[in-house]
């Protein structure tokens, strides 16, 4: 006997959310109206309401959909201690803010792309910013690059296979992928990635890797500044001090597995 207190459209959408990291990703309207048997308009309804609530994302240039951060935080509800990147992140974006005065975002991998999930903003004048649930390329920005630059190099030459030809955002943007694979080599070196204007252009930006035991990576950290502000020279001023509290967070995140096999399609 069905349960009177859920309509149809909802016991659907439950349906789907249930069956996402089962499906072939990345799904669209017309995918799920095919697959499940259900109209594109129902379709739409549905995939629009997983999305408001964090747990698809949608491309904006395909209008396919992902995971979304709310699936990948259920996903990890089967571990022995329970890791939630934004709680243990929040106190060390605070300590970075209160260092440099700026915007710091955080972020995750989501797909083939980088998603901004937390920050604390800059007062006053602060940089302009993509808004959270906007998905971006994981050759374009420093945060996408720092979390390119931490998967391993089969990773990331399935992502370059995956993802080419590599899009263009900016006149900086790196879309050669020998030069994309020099720049991942310089970030492992150095170990973050600086802002090229490749993604936005009107800021100054550098990017940390959160990672596990094994280098795999929770997540990045990016603080960002207007330039006139968040000048070269001040980042190089407060490198030191930013690359210590991002030390003292990674020697705490190495607790956590990060997420597991990333397949890029």
């Amino acid at each position: 006997m069905s349960n009177p207190g859920i309509n149809k459209a909802t016991l659907r959408t439950l349906e789907v959310l249930s069956s996402c990291e089962t499906r072939e990703l990345p799904f669209g309207v017309s995918d799920l109206s095919r697959t499940d048997g259900i109209t594109k308009n129902m379709a739409f309804r549905i995939l629009q309401t997983l999305a408001e609530h964090g747990y698809l994302v949608r491309d904006s240039e395909t209008q396919k959909y992902d995971l979304g951060p709310q699936i990948l935080w259920l996903a990890r509800e089967g571990l022995s201690e329970d890791f939630d990147i934004i709680k243990f992140s929040s106190p060390y974006l605070r300590q970075l803010h209160e260092l440099t005065g700026e915007s710091i975002f955080l972020s995750i991998i989501v797909g083939r792309n980088h998603l901004t999930i937390d920050g604390v903003e800059a007062h006053g004048v602060r940089v302009s910013h993509q808004p959270r649930g906007l998905l971006v390329p994981l050759h374009a920005s420093p945060a996408s690059r720092v979390l390119l630059a931490h998967l391993s190099d089969t990773q990331i030459e399935d992502y370059i296979a995956a993802a080419s030809p590599l899009k263009r955002f900016t006149p900086t943007t790196i879309t050669d992928p020998d030069k994309l694979r020099r720049e991942v080599a310089l970030v492992r070196e150095q170990g973050f990635a600086r802002g090229y204007g490749d993604h936005y252009q009107h800021g100054n930006y550098i990017s940390f890797p959160v990672l596990d035991s094994t280098g795999r990576p929770h997540a990045a950290i990016t603080i960002g500044g207007p330039p006139n502000r968040f000048t070269l020279e001040r980042i190089e001023e407060l490198l030191p001090s930013m690359l210590a509290v991002i030390r003292e967070m990674n020697t705490h995140s190495q607790r956590f597995p990060a997420p597991g096999q990333i397949v890029f399609r």
